[in-house]
């Protein structure tokens, strides 16, 4: 099994909510609604932006992998092998081909 990936060092790495410690996907995800402070894990990303976390994944992915600043650290993942949180993320999801 692959060892973590390092996370983004500028980025918090816990839910300013819930402190929930983040994977480097959820930092991304994050980033790429334009946030680097006031972090939050998946679950409380999309109750703060009125979506399912799936919602929310299945939006958000078109952008980041059109984004080379997003779309490279998002790919370190390079599958849910990598996820430090495999039950508790929805892979079929987060780890979806592209169609």
């Amino acid at each position: 099994m692959p060892t973590n990936c390092p996370l983004l060092d500028e980025v918090p790495s816990a839910c300013c909510k819930c402190q929930a410690q983040l994977c480097l996907r959820q930092q991304v995800l994050n980033l790429a609604l334009g946030e680097d402070e006031d972090v939050m894990c998946l679950n409380c990303l999309a109750a703060d932006n009125n979506k399912s976390s799936s919602e929310l994944l299945e939006n958000l992915a078109g952008y980041i992998a059109n984004r080379e600043c997003f779309a490279k650290p998002w790919l370190r993942y390079a599958s849910v092998d990598y996820c430090p949180d495999p039950l508790g993320c929805i892979p079929d999801v987060c780890f979806k081909a592209k169609s």
